[in-house]
């Protein structure tokens, strides 16, 4: 029997099946005085459905129990992302019902139960003992339901389905503010069949609605194995109907396998060579189609939550498929209009220190900050703006003295030449001035679900002031700064998590899906457009007129693509061997693109000929610890890693040019940030100390006296240093003057 794995502790048995769980005897009275309220409502009038939840020690089952005339149709089901339906709408008499549970409450051990399990039964008994007046009840009004999709590269899914409607009263009724997961009211069966290749396959009965569920994520399964050129098998069974796909690497084919209710093994049907976005896009228009032909026949199913879920995961795919496959990359065809607001290009980072001797520093001041915001901290000028849980503070960077505090709650923040502004969760966007901390004005964006705040700052000459900043999931919005109005507002039709970077009068966007665009700063118009089968994951960097950025997934293979920054031209895709470092953008040197790799090993680094894209060198993951921190200096790549190495390779060939090994004494002593700064021809490497290394050899030119974990360093145009640690310290240190010899 399919229930018997729900037999168990009492006995309510109808038509020789027990509809209860093998459950703890204090779930079970509770289960039992539910029913009961449940049959009551249901014998009453008061309501024409009832669904109740019970548990075993790993599943959460379902009992949905609908008026139908003098008869109630009885529904058991696992619940979850793998539903099973036990019982289908088994018709048992009203009237047998209410006699059953009457006496199994009679029966009900109740002594050792809760008071409250005995007044729920107590109650329960009551209202099934209550005469009700007797009325005519409405038989479940049914109606037959095509749901035939238009078919996709010869390939379509198609069921003939009879679906509840709604009685007039519900239709017409306001709707509710209430949502809820009503799997029951969706259990509808219906002739399943597919249509390959003008060859049609009926696949018998089943629940139409999980069936769609498994056609969409073998649809997303496939979809992503496609996107990233890998192998995929999958198999899914509702109701005896059996599915399956398989799909080799590369550009390979999809074979789908079916077989239906009463056939065997050896007779399952097989159609190969299909094209997997044929595969994908057949799933997502059934399951959209069903979902129509629910809510046209009951709008009230427009409410119900695991529809819902359905839809928005079947547009998702078909969104995704959609942009996977659009031939609308387009082209600037007018490159210098913007070439003439371009980059300047690379200079070398040589400065005073690049050759003698050693630096020494003198500590400044000190100043407490409780609870203090690393990523609210900025050098701006002549003051260190200083954030904390409470208040933002302006400090004068030479004495150390506070200038003003301001309070404020924890938010992004993005410097500008005309004030801080704050991106705070709630969408809210507040300037303040630099001079006084009061706010210059204030305004609102639909606030980001996910991925924090990401801004870009444009503030050149001959183009307007603007804070750009990615709005909600699928705009970019950018945001005069002196009158604090919206100017443009990009809008995708499909969301993204999108990062924005400035670069001349362009603003580069990607992040989530398949598409890198470029947008003129001052109207939001889209200048080119490149697409790419894996979507951009938003790790790019620029470089005087080329822009290099990262497409792929976190499995699957990885591009590096190199684009003409004025134009959108692909000069280059090449396809990285390794899994690149999340977060982290190509290394730009002189001759090459290195792409810092990681894995379980640690780091490592694929480089590549900027000019070709052929592979030059590769240094596999190992080479670092998995927390490793990189910058390209003229012809090296410098590694600073939380093992308290400083690695120097050439970018060239790759080979260990020096590597500079630091005491630390525990993890603790750990900077958050690793990020090595270079300024006037010396890098500050933040370890438990600051240590200051020439760059072309390694030799530590100075130490940073300090007892704070530099879990935040900044240095100025005269390497002056400020470290700032996240227990609430900031100090400042001055170069001492240096002695030249005259001759």
């Amino acid at each position: 029997m399919a229930l018997a794995p729900l037999y168990g502790l009492f006995d309510v048995i109808v038509d020789g099946v027990n509809i209860t769980a093998r459950l703890g005897e204090g779930q079970a009275l509770a289960l039992l005085s539910d029913l009961g309220t449940a049959v009551s409502s249901l014998a009453r009038g008061k309501r024409d459905r009832e669904t109740l939840q019970l548990y075993t020690d790993d599943e959460a089952w379902e009992i949905g129990l609908e008026a139908d005339g003098a008869d109630v149709l009885v529904s058991v089901f696992r619940s979850g992302p793998s539903p099973q339906v036990a019982v289908h709408e088994r018709r048992v008499e009203l009237l047998e019902l209410r006699r059953a549970i009457l006496a199994a409450l009679e029966e009900a051990p109740v002594r050792q139960a809760p008071a409250a399990i005995v007044a729920a039964l107590g109650s329960a008994r009551r209202l099934l003992d209550t005469p009700y007046p007797s009325f005519g009840r409405r038989p479940v009004t049914r109606t037959s339901a095509t749901i035939a999709p238009r078919a996709l590269g010869g390939l379509s899914f198609s069921a003939t389905a009879t679906l509840r409607c709604a009685p007039d009263h519900v239709r017409n009724a306001q709707g509710s503010e209430l949502e809820r997961a009503d799997l029951h009211s969706l259990l509808g069966r219906g002739a399943f069949a597919l249509v390959c290749r003008n060859k049609t396959v009926a696949l018998g009965d089943a629940c139409l609605f999980l069936l769609a569920e498994r056609l969409v994520m073998l649809g997303d399964d496939v979809f992503d194995a496609w996107r990233a050129q890998r192998a995929v098998f999958r198999r899914a069974s509702v109701d005896g109907v059996h599915l399956s796909v398989r799909r080799g690497p590369g550009d390979g084919p999809v074979t789908l396998s079916v077989r239906a209710r009463e056939a065997t093994e050896s007779e399952q049907l097989s159609f190969p060579e299909l094209d997997a976005r044929t595969f994908v896009g057949a799933a997502a228009r059934f399951a959209l189609a069903l979902a129509e032909a629910y809510r046209q026949n009951d709008p009230g199913q427009g409410r119900n939550l695991r529809l819902k879920a359905l839809i928005r995961a079947a547009t998702m795919l078909a969104d995704s498929l959609a942009d996977s496959i659009a031939d609308d990359s387009l082209r600037n065809p007018e490159p210098e209009s913007y070439r003439s607001f371009g980059l300047p290009r690379p200079r070398s980072e040589r400065g005073v220190w690049e050759s003698g001797g050693k630096m020494r520093f003198l500590p400044r001041w000190v100043a407490t900050v409780p609870n203090i915001d690393l990523r609210a901290t900025f050098q701006c000028g002549e003051r260190l703006i200083v954030g904390s849980q409470r208040e933002t503070a302006s400090i004068e960077r030479a004495t150390g003295q506070v200038l003003w505090r301001v309070p404020t709650p924890r938010a992004a923040c993005v410097v500008t030449p005309l004030g801080l502004a704050r991106l705070h969760p709630d969408g809210m966007i507040v300037l303040h001035d630099l001079d006084n901390g009061e706010a210059r004005f204030t305004t609102h964006v639909v606030p980001r679900a996910n991925g924090g705040a990401t801004g870009a700052l444009v503030n050149a000459a001959g183009l307007p002031k603007l804070l750009v900043v990615a709005e909600g999931d699928r705009s970019v919005t950018a945001i005069d700064l002196v009158s604090g109005d919206v100017r443009w507002r990009y809008t995708a039709r499909r969301p993204a998590n999108y990062r924005v970077r400035r670069a001349g009068k362009l603003i580069l966007v990607a992040g989530g899906d398949s598409a890198l665009l470029a947008l003129d700063v001052t109207t939001g118009e889209v200048i080119w457009r490149v697409r790419d089968r894996l979507p951009f994951s938003g790790d790019m960097s620029i470089d005087h007129d080329a822009v290099f950025a990262l497409s792929g997934g976190p499995i699957g293979p990885t591009r590096l693509h190199h684009v003409d920054l004025w134009s959108g031209e692909v000069r280059w895709s090449k396809e990285v061997d390794e899994r690149p470092a999340p977060g982290q953008g190509p290394l730009l040197a002189a001759q090459v693109v290195a792409i810092p790799t990681r894995d379980r090993r640690g780091m490592g680094i694929s480089a590549f000929d900027r000019v070709t894209g052929a592979a030059v060198w590769e240094q596999a993951p190992g080479l670092a610890s998995p927390t490793t921190a990189f910058l390209a200096v003229d012809d090296t790549l410098i590694a600073n890693s939380a093992s308290g190495a400083l690695l120097c390779l050439d970018a060239t060939t790759g080979t260990l040019r020096y590597n500079q090994v630091f005491s630390r004494h525990v993890d603790a002593d750990q900077p958050r940030r690793l990020e090595p700064v270079l300024r006037n021809g010396a890098l500050f490497v933040p370890q438990h100390q600051v240590h200051v290394v020439r760059p072309r050899d390694g030799e530590v030119i100075g130490t940073i006296p300090s007892d704070l974990i530099p879990d935040l360093l900044r240095v100025d145009e005269h390497c002056n240093v400020y470290v700032a640690e996240e227990s609430g310290h900031v100090a400042a240190f001055g170069v001492a003057p240096r002695l030249t010899l005259v001759k």
